[in-house]
């Protein structure tokens, strides 16, 4: 097992921090904006919406760099696959039934995903889009925030 130089989980929270900030504040922003702000408010709207969304997709980056590098090290898929049947959303491959997205499956995605895109419409469940770069060997990922949440609150750091 080896020692990497940065604190793994303590990186990890920080950015699920980000992410889930910005997953569960684009609804009641969106809310105040409306109720009082008439107009097109262009700037307000990049301050809060444009510059977030940026922000939340470094850093759901950063965090699948991190729970890579913690697995890498830890093998924590290799304990999850032989303990649990937690899953963190689905992959969608063309032509092929829908698979189920495991905790190493998540960093990987992210990682190589072309495009990242949220889908914030389900209130509890906010999914993290990755598109991919080979259409060929899958399309895209949905990625449940939540479960993701559930399985980073459970890291010691």
């Amino acid at each position: 097992m080896s020692n990497f130089s940065l604190p793994l989980t303590a990186l990890v929270h920080e950015n699920l921090s980000i992410v889930m900030d910005f997953c569960f504040s684009r609804k009641p922003l969106d809310q105040l904006l409306t109720a009082n702000f008439a107009g097109e408010w262009k700037y307000l709207r990049k301050a809060l919406f444009s510059m977030s969304e940026q922000r939340a997709g470094k850093a759901a980056l950063e965090l699948a760099l991190f729970m890579r590098l913690l697995d890498d090290r830890d093998d924590i898929s290799g304990y999850m696959n032989q303990t649990s049947t937690w899953t963190f959303g689905r992959l969608v491959v063309k032509d092929k039934p829908d698979q189920t997205l495991k905790m190493r499956d998540v960093a990987n995605k992210i990682i190589h995903a072309s495009e990242l895109e949220w889908d914030l419409s389900r209130d509890n469940n906010p999914l993290l889009i990755c598109i991919s770069q080979k259409k060929e060997r899958w399309l895209r990922a949905e990625i449940e925030i939540v479960a993701v949440a559930a399985f980073c609150g459970g890291l010691m750091s």
